[in-house]
């Protein structure tokens, strides 16, 4: 089997810098801690993956923030800019970010530029497979994993057609592209395979207690 160099991406797993003045900070009323922190951070990804770390063709790019602080997986000019939900989240479900002064914008966009480095650093050739890591909670879809990809020179369905052999050989119910689509692909002078896996959070934690039950190893298969 083909050799490939493996980079995992695992940019929502923190809650790091929510309310820290220093990025503007957001309200700690419970509703928003319950219905967007802890609902929209994908708890325990960075664990969840981790049996595929370590490894010497392997490698992890964990965003070390909160996606409420920064979201490393926007891009620049981001159509959901529009909601007050680009690279710099504004608001979201109705809550407001306290405003930032251009120093505080600056050193957050830092964060997102660090990000971006630090993968285009482990993409080291055209054998390199990016692995986009997440999850969604589990009122959002019913299905256990949700395989994206891209419509372009990133897709590759026969790493895609194995992941879903795979899972779907584990008793896992798999949809492609819901319900959510595409991966994230930083620019390189040669195209590589990117795929994006999301995870139901009722397949690997309890939502309410936050508490992870598995972890599981796919790099052998791919």
């Amino acid at each position: 089997m083909k050799k490939r160099n493996i980079v995992l991406n695992i940019p929502h797993a923190s809650i790091n810098g929510v309310f820290d003045p220093k990025f503007g900070g957001w309200p700690s009323n419970q509703y928003f801690v319950n219905n967007c922190l802890n609902k929209w951070t994908d708890w325990y990804t960075d664990f969840l993956f981790a049996p595929l770390s370590g490894q010497k063709d392997v490698s992890t790019v964990v965003f070390p923030y909160s996606r409420f602080v920064c979201d490393a997986e926007r891009l620049e000019n981001d159509p959901l800019e529009e909601k007050g939900q680009g690279i710099i989240y504004k608001e979201f479900d109705f809550h407001k970010r306290n405003p930032m002064n251009e120093k505080q914008i600056k050193e957050t966009m830092r964060l997102w530029e660090q990000h971006q480095k630090n993968l285009k650093k482990h993409i080291k050739s055209p054998d390199t497979v990016l692995i986009d890591c997440h999850s969604f909670p589990s009122d959002l879809y019913n299905c256990d994993i949700c395989i994206g990809h891209n419509d372009d020179w990133s897709y590759n369905e026969k790493i895609v057609n194995g992941i879903v052999k795979i899972f779907k050989s584990r008793g896992y119910t798999v949809e492609i592209n819901k319900p959510y689509y595409n991966s994230i692909t930083p620019q390189m002078p040669f195209p590589y395979t990117s795929i994006m896996i999301e995870v139901n959070k009722r397949v690997y934690m309890n939502e309410k207690l936050k508490m992870d039950k598995v972890g599981w190893n796919i790099k052998k298969n791919i």
